[in-house]
């Protein structure tokens, strides 16, 4: 007979796994973490200007937003491999650029997916509210299955305030898991305490770096280009 069991454990620790992490999946988190980082920015006053720069050289939108959406992950991974690389020199050179950043890259998911939550955060409570209706009418037949048909949309459901402190709650809080997780790698894949401390200053300017960078995202006014709308 097969023996099953339930085992409880705490929130990331399946991020710790001791194995291998392949390239692919290394790329698949810098460029999670990035082009959410783009979806915000593109809102920004700052893509504003850049992107109306880029219309006056490419030749439609739709162009220029490709440019800005290719360029976030090659920026993304230039810069993850070049922490890499400090993290490597400052502890001895024992792993290549690539072993470290493949290494480390798992902590790197806590920030993409508070980053995640802050940025859709008003979006799910707002437009998730169309699967009432939904439920009702799912096929668009004129059903109400269950007398919700006609449900509009509450838009006063989240205040600004809240979905603010929600957004920077979130932020926090996976920086706050990234970094721990990032000291746990390193002192599973370096054996001495002290390479592991001193290897660890670049990841934690990295990670300081980010926040700032995402609340500053954050705090920006919305604006409209040619390529979404907001």
């Amino acid at each position: 007979m097969v023996q099953r069991e339930l085992n409880l454990r705490p929130f990331a620790v399946g991020l710790l796994k001791n194995e291998s992490t392949p390239v692919s999946m290394m790329a698949f988190v810098v460029l999670l973490l990035s082009t959410v980082t783009f979806d915000g920015f593109t809102a920004t006053p700052v893509w504003a200007d850049i992107f109306s720069s880029l219309i006056s050289v490419f030749p439609s939108a739709t162009a220029a937003g490709t440019l800005g959406l290719v360029a976030f992950p090659v920026v993304f991974i230039g810069v993850y491999l070049g922490i890499s690389a400090l993290m490597g020199a400052a502890s001895g050179h024992r792993l290549p650029v690539a072993d470290m950043a493949r290494a480390f890259v798992y902590s790197l998911i806590p920030i993409a997916l508070a980053y995640h939550l802050a940025h859709f955060f008003s979006f799910l409570l707002i437009q998730g509210q169309l699967i009432i209706p939904l439920a009702s009418d799912p096929f668009g037949f004129g059903w109400d299955l269950f007398g919700t048909a006609d449900y509009t949309v509450k838009i006063a459901i989240v205040n600004a305030r809240f979905a603010w402190l929600t957004a920077v709650g979130a932020i926090v809080l996976g920086h706050i898991v990234a970094v721990y997780l990032a000291h746990v790698i390193a002192h599973r894949t370096l054996s001495e305490h002290k390479l592991a401390l001193r290897s660890q200053y670049p990841m934690l300017a990295l990670m300081v770096g980010y926040t700032m960078v995402s609340l500053w995202i954050l705090a920006q006014p919305i604006v409209e280009t040619g390529t979404r709308s907001s």
